[in-house]
């Protein structure tokens, strides 16, 4: 399939050819642009899910895969928060390239993505330039028709939103650009890839915020009843291993939201269109390499089983644990050091499995997986060498706390928990 006479780019098929963008490789496959469509009509739905989970279950009869876009958030050179030498885009694009290998392996889905770390996928950079004059009049009608509803009354406009920073023009065209290509390729999701933070925070400081949230188009807009129902079953996914935002409004976990352009600000996306911010950019977890792959992986993970739940086979593609941080193997020693590391993460990952962790007493947000070794992991390990009887190892990771908790994991041992 052909699109403009280009190649797709960043789709993940490994029979197919590859493309090079700067130092990563990413195999490739294509999205054919299909009938124009207009945007949204409102007070009918552009999509149900009925209709989403009908197109999944006929795929090996008719070929017709769902098509997902992937917006790895902000600019490829600007934009996005920044923690020290973290770049929210580049976690961003990691995060999205994970996610659509997960799709693809799955053999229901066709998956786009807008850009890689080094650049925009080539046919969004060609439709910014070639359909510019279309986009500006794209995004004028859609805005003049919400303007109009709202002065009639028919529809409402939502105050008390969670804030936002305001895009700079460019940007916000480049995003409407992207909602309406995804209509003119009758896309059937799309999922925003972000990373939060903070305000005010000092540039060399951790914010006072953790947690993911999910923003979902408010109820007015003709795409907001599938996204949120998948939406719901994203959030159940990623609840399990991390903590919900606990900034105000986002700690719903679950946000509808009328503004964003990424979830079809002025009813501007057919498709089921969602924000997902992962966590706070100055989060442990993200801070050293090796403990960032392992979060980024499982954040992926959980999010393609959420959609596994939505469409009813996540018993197919789980696994026995539904996690890519189990079952636990701890031959390796764990030891405190001053920034995550992977041992001490994989043990949390553990203990939140089998309900020592956050211990009795402590939130979500107050011991969140993050691979430090600090009094919240300390009380979980206390409380896990208590109900084990292990007297000699109290307050150290020891052989018998890692082997007695290696038990859990084989499976007749399965049901054990706190």
């Amino acid at each position: 399939m052909q699109f403009f006479g280009t190649t797709m780019f960043a789709i993940l098929l490994l029979t197919m050819g590859t493309f090079l963008a700067g130092n990563s490789k990413e195999v490739v496959t294509f999205i054919e642009k299909t009938s124009s469509m207009s945007a949204s009509v409102f007070f009918t739905q552009s999509t149900t899910a009925t209709q989403l989970r009908t197109t999944f279950k006929a795929v090996p009869e008719t070929k017709k895969k769902l098509r997902i876009l992937l917006v790895p958030g902000h600019e490829p050179n600007f934009g996005g928060a920044e923690y020290l030498d973290i770049k929210e885009r580049d976690l961003n694009a990691d995060l999205a390239l994970i996610l659509a290998r997960y799709l693809v392996e799955d053999g229901h889905y066709e998956v786009a993505m807008t850009r890689g770390k080094d650049g925009w996928n080539p046919d969004f950079q060609n439709y910014f330039t070639a359909k510019d004059e279309e986009i500006k009049a794209f995004v004028r009608s859609q805005k003049m028709e919400m303007v109009r509803l709202i002065e009639e009354g028919k529809v409402f406009k939502m105050s008390k939103q969670a804030p936002h920073n305001a895009a700079q023009s460019d940007v916000a065209l480049r995003l409407f650009g992207i909602n309406k290509w995804a209509n003119d390729h009758q896309i059937d999701m799309v999922i925003h890839i972000h990373f939060n933070d903070s305000f005010p925070r000092k540039p060399t400081l951790p914010g006072e915020h953790n947690g993911f949230t999910i923003y979902t188009p408010e109820y007015q807009y003709s795409n907001s009843q599938a996204t949120a129902e998948i939406a719901k079953n994203i959030f159940k996914r990623l609840a399990r291993m991390f903590p919900v935002s606990s900034l105000p409004k986002e700690d719903q976990g679950v946000v509808e939201d009328q503004d964003l352009i990424a979830v079809g600000n002025s009813n501007s996306v057919d498709a089921a269109s969602m924000v997902i911010e992962y966590g706070y950019i100055y989060e442990p977890q993200l801070r050293t390499p090796d403990v960032r792959r392992l979060a980024l992986k499982e954040l992926a993970f959980q999010t393609y089983l959420g959609l596994a739940d939505f469409f009813g086979e996540a018993s197919l593609v789980a696994g026995s644990h539904g996690s890519t941080l189990l079952p636990y193997e701890g031959n390796t020693p764990v030891k405190k050091t001053s920034l995550a590391n992977a041992e001490v993460f994989a043990l949390q990952a553990a203990l939140i499995d089998k309900g020592f962790y956050p211990p009795s007493g402590y939130t979500r947000n107050a011991c969140p997986l993050s691979g430090l070794l600090g009094p919240c992991t300390r009380a979980a390990l206390d409380a896990f060498q208590y109900k084990f009887g292990i007297k000699d190892e109290r307050g150290v990771v020891g052989e018998k706390t890692r082997a007695e908790l290696r038990k859990l994991f084989q499976p007749n041992l399965m049901s054990v928990r706190r």
